[in-house]
């Protein structure tokens, strides 16, 4: 075969990326690379860290070959790609494939792998050094190195390629050997060895992010858990893992006695200490397709880095760790560290990981980004420019402690920390599924921030969520705390079968609880045994069991209430007095109706009255007391009937309305009856006939101000009936009763006008009863029209209803009547004739009506309640499918976790209880780990989701232990825990990115600087609208609707769901609430917080992606409720300061917690003249800039001054859209 030269066939430039990549990268420590072929693998290295970590590997893997050459032609033909083939001569390059080929064994390049070695180190030191090693040292017209040449090496410098290197038998006097770390006496593998090289490299998965580039010396020992674990479990545990129903060839890698030769296995495939005799091994190294591990087909492929990780793990002896995260937490002390910059515990962990790396912490920050920093972290809004000229002029010892106490009080602590758990709680304001209709579950969102504010302890926080409903005697809040598993999405769409559903809402729940609070994927485990984590499909199962106990139906009805639901009450004294009212009420029917109606002498008068001779007529002159109407009038005409002044009701008096109503043949829209003022804006309230729906309309002002509640059943054509509205004087749609023939009906009321008026309609306009709106063409019948100043019982209207079927009752003869048709005349009777009872009865409507007021202000929320005829159980599942039933399985927990104690319920209770015992491996370290990452960017473990061997391991796994005992040791007291992060000299750095700690540590995962990353969604937004002193801090409340793009909901949403058409809120502050109030509609995000990476809530999340794209910069630019911020800004600056820098560092201090220094002032004042001038000669356009496109109360175009608060709110903009305010300092 004819040779070729570097650039010619043997290049692979047609194959893929990654081929090229492995050519480039094993050539260029094996043979050189021309100038083009440098370049190019210079630029693949700047621009891939994917790139440089294969780099790294190949230099690895050559260091290894040469401390043992005999394993050089094994291990050198294991890592090529399959396309590669030898080429004549004793040297081995990747080139296209060619059948009839041999792999030459060739003699090991030792000087250039030392020029190899340097160029890793330049990379894992920073790609800017790149262009310089490659394209110098990699000319063309290098000769090859023969056998027995002496490493070649420069002082600081490659040697160009243009010049040989020298020959063992040169007369030319070597140079001095390369210098690594400053040692000039090593050995290139002694120079590799102690060179900052990757200790793993970790390409990642879908399921979890890259495992990040942590520094380490190659002397280290191998840690299984750091360094082969997470290789075994992407590559090898998919096929050979826990997963029984999927494991190949009967081997189980994840269990010591099925890896690692012993006594009792002699037959597994890794034998400690030696490479020959293991299995394992020998396939991960060879070529052989039909022998290769993993498999080509599985398209997985172990780096160079990685096979020689292996490599060196089996020769120290192959030592097996149980996977961190399983193991009980050890409670070590922290180093012993002598340093004046350490403040707590938490610092001697970090000086002395950095020590490791040879890297020194840094200085403290400002403090003007102390004050921004913490308060954003504690709060979510910016310090005031008070507050931190105030902090910034106190240079006592105990400023910033007490600044950090401060915040910790405030409620705005407990809000922010509420955002992050109702990520994680997959908190949303509609079902989330097909209608997607509103759900009210918003008082478990306040019950989370009240629970953050007053410190609530982390296990009681989780004991309630989990089982309030089951401890003894729950209270409301305990109650309402289990709104955290009725946060799933559910549906009741047409066609979905209940059991289905009730099947996926136990899996969220399951999978939900063990995400929040063991950090584990164990969804995996709902149709298989889990691929990676020792949980199996009847483990799962066994946890699922908690969860499939409820009462909750599988169709929520697609209604706000779908039980189980209670009534929240504002306080204890609200509470106190609904108990107290309805004790009262049972003391009215047992100690005045029941005697009453049983009384011997009660029960003679009414069998006399039923043996009058003329039974037809018993009925013909009951009336029940108060009716308004002393002849209740008919409609049958075209023409209305004035009743008079008479129906005077108003907000805040309880009345009911009835009336016997037949229907017309067509559809449309009539008044039947009303009471109306036209001079007054239709003020008073009218009963309404529209689309054969009749609804009662409550009037203020029409339209906006009204309350319109109606029946859902539509009225059939020419069909008769009885209509009672009865209303408890509480002003809101909740306060009306719908009673149609007797019964009463769910109502319906329009969102987009009002469900509460905030005045009144009473009204001196006389009551107009039929004929009202003859351009109608319809002609319904009116009649028997009855009002009462009073709400009726149901028991009344249910008499009102039934006169004419009670007198037919009454006219049977006795013998042909049943019981329960003589207890309905007893009734009637009763209400009729007894003076006594009827009293009572006025008494107990009068109780109802005070209960049902006070229920008609109370929210509803959605809650837990466990079946109490059934014990918790559930069967396995054949790949998860509802329908197909296997095993029967009670509640229990994973193996591999510590077992739940005597005596613990069997129920969620005993769950909860479990979880926060103190004993449990991962519930404190899962927490605290999450708190980290609220503060620092990123968890001591990156997959905060994922603590299983898929996650990444700790940067800092012995902190992590310390944090957890810390917290289980203090009562499992959060604030108290935040306090102490956030004091350590660690959380106070300086976040100044170093070339050295670019280079070094580019994620700070070793610490060595202070967090900084970009503000989430939502504190983006308050900050904008803090800083303007727009914000509403009201804590607490119904979700609103700020402002947001137009035919979004309309897109995704049903026409007959009730979160179809979007509705801004207009009214009040609601605009301007905290953005953890936004109403969530779940098939529609607010859009722009979903910009900014906000979830959408639909399943569990415990750590946000951050992304960059233009649309933040445009949403930042041109959403009105931004652009109403700077204007707002900007007029606070004008009012404020009345001179240009003061004005700049007013509008800085507000959005960056800083003044600006003069240069920075310089290029402000520049874009502020460019404003002034471009608005100067246009100061219509500025007046119309000013004009707030959404809600004119917010317009700023009546200044006097248009055209400079036109330029200040530009410049306002600016420094908004500052990477320095949208991040964290």
């Amino acid at each position: 075969m004819k040779s070729t030269s570097p650039s010619e066939s043997d290049s692979p430039r047609k194959h893929s990326a990654e081929d090229r990549l492995h050519w480039l990268a094993q050539r260029s420590v094996d043979e050189g690379l021309n100038s083009a072929d440098a370049k190019e693998l210079a630029t693949l290295l700047a621009e891939s860290e994917e790139a440089r970590e294969t780099y790294v590997g190949y230099c690895q893997l050559h260091t290894a070959l040469g401390q043992e050459s005999g394993l050089h032609s094994e291990l050198a033909a294991a890592l090529r790609p399959d396309n590669v083939v030898a080429l004549p001569g004793a040297r081995t390059v990747l080139t296209p494939a060619e059948d009839d080929e041999e792999i030459v064994q060739r003699p090991f390049p030792f000087g250039k792998l030392a020029a190899g070695i340097a160029a890793a180190a330049a990379i894992v030191t920073g790609v800017a050094l790149l262009p310089g090693i490659l394209g110098d040292a990699r000319k063309e017209g290098v000769n090859r190195v023969e056998s027995g040449t002496q490493p070649s090496s420069i002082n600081g410098e490659l040697p160009a390629r243009s010049e040989k290197l020298p020959h063992k038998n040169s007369s030319k006097k070597s140079p001095k050997p390369l210098l690594v770390n400053g040692e000039d006496d090593q050995t290139p593998e002694e120079q590799y060895q102690s060179s900052p090289v990757l200790a793993q490299v970790s390409s990642g998965s879908q399921s979890r992010p890259p495992a990040s580039l942590v520094t380490a010396g190659a002397k280290t020992r191998i840690s299984f858990n750091r360094d082969i674990r997470p290789i075994l479990s992407d590559n090898c545990f998919h096929c050979h893992g826990p997963d029984e129903g999927g494991r190949k060839a009967d081997l189980r890698l994840d269990l010591r006695q099925t890896s690692i030769v012993s006594d009792s296995n002699a037959e597994a495939p890794i034998v400690p200490g030696d490479l020959e005799g293991s299995e394992f091994f020998a396939r991960i190294a060879t070529t052989d397709p039909d022998d290769q591990m993993p498999p080509p087909d599985s398209h997985k492929r172990l780096t160079p880095a990685q096979i020689a990780l292996f490599r060196q793990w089996i020769l120290e002896g192959a030592e097996w760790e149980e996977h961190w995260a399983f193991v009980a937490p050890s409670k070590d002390a922290p180093p012993a560290i002598e340093s004046d910059w350490v403040r707590n515990d938490i610092d001697k962990f970090i000086v002395a990981r950095l020590k490791e790396e040879g890297l020194d912490p840094s200085e403290e920050a400002d403090r003007y980004t102390l004050i921004r920093r913490a308060t954003l972290d504690l709060t979510g809004l910016p310090p005031t420019p008070e507050e931190v000229l105030a902090f910034v002029s106190d240079d006592s010892p105990e400023a910033y402690p007490q600044l950090i106490d401060r915040l910790l009080e405030s409620k705005a602590y407990g809000e922010h920390r509420a955002r992050y758990w109702l990520d994680a709680a997959r908190y949303g304001d509609t079902h989330g599924l097909h209608l997607d209709n509103y759900r009210e579950i918003w008082p478990y969102r306040d019950w989370v921030i009240n629970a953050y504010n007053a410190n609530l302890p982390f296990d009681q926080f989780t004991i309630q969520q989990l089982a309030g409903d089951l401890m003894p005697t729950p209270n409301q809040d305990q109650l309402v705390a289990t709104g955290f598993n009725r946060c799933n999405v559910t549906t009741s769409e047409g066609g979905a079968i209940a059991e289905e559903f009730l099947v996926r809402y136990a899996v969220d729940r399951a999978a939900t609880t063990a995400t929040v609070w063991m950090g584990l994927t164990a969804g995996c485990a709902q149709c298989h045994n889990h691929k990676y984590d020792p949980i199996s499909q009847r483990e799962f199962y066994q946890l699922f069991a908690y969860f499939n106990n409820t009462t909750q139906p599988g169709m929520d009805g697609n209604a706000k209430d779908s039980p189980p639901v209670i009534r929240v009450f504002a306080d204890e004294a609200e509470e106190k007095r609904i108990t107290d009212l309805r004790g009262e009420l049972a003391k009215v029917d047992a100690e005045q109706l029941k005697p009453v109606a049983k009384a011997p002498e009660t029960e003679a008068a009414f069998q006399a009255w039923l043996a009058k001779a003329d039974r037809a007529a018993l009925f013909a002159d009951f009336r029940l007391p108060g009716s308004l109407l002393e002849a209740p009038p008919k409609a049958e005409t075209d023409a209305p009937v004035n009743a008079g002044n008479v129906g005077k009701f108003e907000k805040s008096k309880p009345f009911t309305i009835a009336f016997l109503y037949e229907a017309p043949a067509e559809d449309g829209r009539t008044v039947l009856m009303q009471k109306t003022d036209p001079t007054q804006r239709e003020r008073g309230w009218r009963v309404v006939l529209e689309d054969r729906a009749i609804n009662l309309e409550l009037i203020e002002s029409w339209p906006g101000k009204t309350l319109r509640v109606g029946v859902t059943r539509i009225v059939r054509e020419g069909s008769s009936g009885h209509f009672v509205f009865s209303y408890d004087g509480s002003g809101t749609s909740e306060g009306i009763g719908l009673y149609q023939n007797g019964k009463r009906q769910s109502s319906r009321f329009v969102k987009e006008w009002f469900d509460t008026l905030e005045g009144d309609f009473l009204t001196e306009a006389p009551l107009m009863i039929g004929g009202l709106t003859k351009a109608s063409g319809l002609t319904p019948k009116v009649s028997d029209v009855r009002l009462y100043d009073r709400r009726l019982s149901d028991a009344e209207i249910k008499l009102l209803t039934d006169r004419d079927r009670l007198r037919g009752i009454a006219a049977k003869d006795a013998s042909k009547r049943v019981d329960k048709e003589t207890g309905e005349l007893r009734s009637a009777w009763l209400m009729a004739f007894q003076d006594d009872y009827r009293a009572a009865l006025v008494r107990k409507g009068e109780i109802e009506t005070a209960i049902s007021a006070m229920e008609a202000k109370a929210p509803i929320t959605l809650v837990m309640q466990e079946k109490v005829d059934s014990a918790p159980m559930a069967h396995i599942l054949e790949r998860g499918e509802y329908d197909k039933q296997l095993d029967e399985v009670s509640v229990g927990v994973p193996d591999f976790l510590p077992p739940l104690a005597e005596g613990m319920p069997a129920n969620r209770l005993g769950l909860a209880q479990w979880l926060v015992n103190g004993q449990h491996p991962l519930t404190a370290r899962v927490m605290v780990n999450r708190m980290w990452q609220e503060l620092f960017g990123v968890g001591l473990v990156k997959t905060a989701e994922d603590f299983g061997t898929q996650g990444e391991p700790p940067s800092h796994p012995k902190l992590l232990d310390w944090l957890a005992f810390h917290f289980v040791d203090s009562g499992w007291d959060m604030k108290a825990l935040y306090r102490e992060m956030m004091l350590s000299a660690t959380y106070r750095q300086s976040a100044r990115l170093t070339p050295e700690l670019r280079q070094r540590d580019p994620e700070n995962r070793l610490l060595a600087r202070g967090p900084r990353f970009r503000l989430d969604a939502e504190v983006i937004r308050d900050q904008a609208l803090a800083a303007a002193g727009l914000l509403d801090p009201t804590v607490g409340g119904e979700s609103v609707r700020p402002w947001q793009p137009g035919g979004i909901w309309e897109a995704v949403g049903y026409t007959n769901s009730n979160t179809q058409t979007f509705y801004p809120d207009f009214g009040g502050k609601a605009e301007h609430r905290r953005s953890l109030y936004t109403f969530w509609k779940r098939t529609a995000p607010p859009p722009n917080l979903g910009v900014f990476d906000a979830p959408n809530r639909e399943s569990c999340t415990v750590r946000r992606e951050r992304t960059n794209t233009p649309l933040q910069a445009l949403v930042m630019m041109n959403d009105p409720q931004f652009l109403r911020a700077t204007r707002h800004l900007a007029q606070r600056a004008l009012n404020e300061h009345d001179n240009v820098d003061g004005r700049i560092d007013y509008l800085s201090t507000l959005l960056t917690g800083r003044p600006r220094d003069e240069q920075e002032k310089q290029v402000l004042k520049a874009s502020l003249v460019k404003f002034q001038n471009a608005w100067g000669s246009d100061e219509p356009s500025a007046r119309e800039f000013l004009v707030d496109s959404v809600n004119d109360r917010f317009s700023l175009n009546q200044t006097e001054q248009p055209v400079e608060l036109a330029s200040w709110t530009m410049v306002a903009s600016q420094i908004m859209n500052l990477d320095e305010s949208i991040s964290k300092p």
